[in-house]
């Protein structure tokens, strides 16, 4: 660490002296102002950062007595020590003025070296003492508004007894007591019993349950630091952290519940409403093979509706069970070659159907997915946009992307049905459909299908339409 310098103020009207007492007093760790009138001096003083004042009392205009009443009056330079330096002056009731004016000390001249080096060394010395005590003083000003300020208990406990010394007004705030019920007890009275054997084996950090003064209960995260049989305590009040994970180990307890229910449900529906939707379709065959000529026309015609309607059933159950089933699979993450999933789905599409579609495919980069589920997302929005736009004599699907705040979102666009925008916030709902099942065909679960797989990656999907004028469906996946 640098020695701190001092600066010193030398006044005098006559240059020599001035230099005189320069190369009198130089050191490394000083430096020196210096002024030829009482004008001059004035000016360094209030501008200046001055440890110690040698002044000369006769001068022109402004004496020395004159230019120390000033300096003493100003609030800024009140505390500068000042030493007078006069060749005249030596009266009695010259020196006693000099120190009325301020003055701590006197030098006669001709200067004596050793006597000037001396009293210097020792105001400076003191003019530092004085700054390091007015900086500590405030450094401590500055602690105390902190600890009395701060919302966390910070005290003192004398370790061998366990007593309080010392408290902020924390621990009134937080618990209840008043200082004088704090003092000189312990710090195990306001701790519950089953939680004071933390205190037997005191750790850096630890968590107890504390009572407040009207007998209520909360936490405290404490930190404790022991030094020479003093305890220095912090202790921070963590009683909604601990509801709020009491909330949410009662949430996760309910949730393994609902997904026991859920996963009861799924074998219901995979085993219970499979079986006699068998039945159904098997007898509903046997019916159209065996009793074709006695069904005549309309019976063929009620029995191809039941076909068609257990076979939707069907592919409701597979959609259902493929819903519940991707809260619980694990994601296997991989970096994923989009465009050639979607190229891929693009081609399937042009060789079944009905009509040729339009698809314009810009470069979209690739992405970490799981493969399967991203394949998942990418055929049920490619085949939704194709199967909207399928009544438009000239479908149109364009896929693209853009990146966004550290993502990437995907574009999936056509010119379809489209929807209105007001019923936006239903469309990735389970069995949500903004269009008649008689217009267009499907389940009503791929778009809640697509919405769990973004939200389990950590994207977001969303969507913008216009009715006649196509649709426009997004989503984004972290880069």
């Amino acid at each position: 660490m640098s020695q701190p310098i001092s600066t010193i103020l030398l006044v005098d009207d006559r240059p020599a002296n001035i230099l005189a007492l320069e190369q009198m007093l130089e050191k490394k760790d000083r430096a020196f102002l210096k002024a030829s009138s009482g004008d001059e001096a004035l000016k360094y003083a209030l501008n200046s950062q001055i440890d110690l004042i040698i002044l000369d009392v006769q001068m022109p205009k402004m004496d020395g007595f004159e230019v120390s009443q000033i300096l003493k009056s100003n609030y800024r330079t009140k505390e500068i020590p000042i030493i007078f330096a006069s060749a005249e002056m030596k009266e009695h009731h010259s020196i006693m003025k000099g120190f009325e004016e301020g003055a701590v000390d006197y030098l006669f001249k001709p200067l004596d070296p050793e006597i000037t080096r001396a009293k210097v060394a020792v105001l400076l010395k003191l003019q530092m003492q004085k700054k390091e005590l007015i900086e500590k003083n405030a450094s401590l000003e500055r602690a105390a508004l902190l600890i009395n300020n701060s919302a966390d208990i910070i005290g003192i406990v004398d370790a061998p007894t366990m007593k309080f010394e010392q408290i902020n007004p924390a621990f009134t705030n937080i618990l209840g007591y008043q200082p004088d019920e704090i003092y000189g007890a312990k710090i195990d009275s306001f701790i519950l019993e089953d939680d004071r054997s933390v205190l037997k084996d005191v750790r850096h950090s630890f968590e107890t349950r504390v009572y407040c003064k009207d007998r209520s209960i909360k936490w405290l995260q404490w930190n404790i630091v022991a030094k020479d049989n003093k305890w220095f305590v912090n202790a921070r009040d963590i009683t909604q952290i601990m509801q709020l994970n009491n909330d949410l180990q009662s949430n996760v307890l309910q949730l393994e519940s609902t997904n026991k229910e859920l996963e009861s449900f799924s074998y219901s529906v995979s085993h219970d409403l499979r079986s006699p939707l068998r039945s159904l379709m098997g007898y509903s065959q046997i019916l159209g093979e065996d009793y074709s000529e006695i069904l005549g026309d309309e019976g063929k015609r009620l029995l191809t509706v039941i076909q068609r309607n257990a076979l939707k059933m069907n592919s409701l159950i597979d959609d259902l069970l493929e819903f519940s089933r991707l809260g619980k699979k694990e994601l296997g993450r991989q970096v994923v070659d989009m465009k050639a999933i979607v190229e891929n789905l693009v081609s399937e599409v042009n060789s079944t159907a009905k009509q040729p579609v339009v698809f314009n495919v810009d470069e979209i980069p690739s992405a970490q997915a799981d493969l399967a589920l991203i394949t998942q997302v990418w055929t049920n929005l490619i085949s939704n946009a194709v199967k909207y736009s399928g009544k438009k004599s000239n479908p149109v699907v364009s896929v693209s992307s853009y990146p966004e705040n550290g993502h990437t979102v995907y574009v999936v666009k056509d010119n379809g049905a489209g929807f209105e925008m007001s019923y936006a916030d239903k469309l990735f709902g389970v069995f949500q459909r903004l269009h008649k099942q008689e217009d267009f065909e499907g389940t009503g679960i791929g778009l809640a299908i697509i919405h769990r797989v973004i939200t389990r990656h950590g994207g977001k999907v969303w969507a913008e339409g216009k009715v006649d004028e196509g649709a426009t469906f997004y989503f984004s996946l972290p880069d």
